[in-house]
């Protein structure tokens, strides 16, 4: 995500990009709509970066994004639809399926967790030892 943002920047693609989550990672959307607002913007374009209009897509974000109206009523908010087919995306597919690993090396995604995790007691990996924004848990970190 990080670097689709950054090459979304590089290629002038709207004068403000950011990017937010809707789950454990950081930033949230809520704080990524809000950095927007105090860049200036007042017109705000949310692109999912799904491949299908599943429930993140039809129920989560817009919720997000009705929520982020009501704080920020004066901001023009347009929402795109997830990507769906694309003749580059399935390239791109393609390309990852040739890279395939063995089932061992599955989980080895988690050891990018730490720059990306923050404490949410939601998380499936929450006070698991795979967790890094538990370890150590403090009562500070909960707050």
């Amino acid at each position: 995500m990080e670097a689709l943002s950054v090459r979304l920047r590089a290629a002038g693609a709207a004068p403000i990009v950011e990017m937010g989550f809707l789950n454990y990672s950081q930033p949230l959307f809520a704080e990524a709509f809000a950095r927007c607002v105090q860049q200036g913007a007042t017109e705000i374009t949310v692109v999912p970066y799904f491949l299908v209009a599943g429930k993140f897509v039809m129920v989560d974000l817009p919720r997000e994004i009705e929520a982020q109206r009501a704080l920020h009523p004066q901001i023009a908010v347009h929402f795109a639809d997830a990507m769906r087919f694309h003749e580059g995306l399935a390239d791109a597919i393609v390309s990852s399926a040739s890279r395939a690993r063995e089932p061992r090396e599955w989980r080895d995604i988690l050891k990018l967790a730490p720059e990306w995790c923050r404490v949410d007691v939601a998380c499936p990996l929450f006070g698991t030892p795979r967790c890094p924004a538990s370890q150590p848990l403090t009562a500070e970190a909960l707050a």
